[in-house]
């Protein structure tokens, strides 16, 4: 009886061995994952950027886009269909400066212009496309510079504000 006693207690001693030794290896590899990140933390923690630098001045606001509005055109279309255009354009320039420039040569703005929309057809402009080119010759016109300045006038935009084929 005491042989079976013996192998009954050494029989109950090895699984709670087992389970002391598995209780041991997932508590230090839990120490050493816990350690590994500390250590990680705390070296890039280091080379972050502080909230001074991070913090920044909200950027400018864009400049206030300056138009040139010109007075309504009506003018016989070149593809000799006898139909007529109506038009209102205005003109986005990059500055006050060059909006003043462009009222103080306003014959020769409206001739320009009036040059470009003469040579239309109205099949091209009843297109979204047509009228798309038709602004981008409109701004071409002011490629070269009017009589007497030193530079052309950049006209960045070609606003249509009435269009009417008729």
């Amino acid at each position: 009886m005491a042989k079976a006693k013996v192998k009954t207690a050494s029989s109950d001693d090895a699984p709670n061995k087992k389970s002391k030794l598995w209780l041991i290896v997932l508590l230090s590899v839990l120490v050493t994952a816990g350690a590994a990140a500390g250590v990680y933390y705390f070296l890039l923690a280091d080379d972050a950027p502080s909230e001074e630098v991070t913090e920044q001045a909200p950027p400018p606001p864009p400049p206030t886009p300056v138009f040139v509005e010109l007075k309504p055109f009506t003018v016989n279309l070149g593809d000799n269909s006898g139909r007529m255009l109506y038009v209102g354009i205005s003109l986005r320039v990059e500055s006050a400066e060059a909006q003043t420039h462009m009222l103080e040569h306003m014959p020769e703005v409206r001739n320009r212009i009036l040059l470009v929309l003469t040579s239309q057809d109205s099949k091209e402009l009843a297109t979204l496309e047509g009228k798309r080119q038709l602004a981008s010759t409109i701004s071409q016109a002011f490629d070269q510079p009017f009589e007497g300045a030193g530079q052309p006038i950049t006209v960045s935009d070609v606003l249509f504000t009435d269009f009417i084929v008729q």
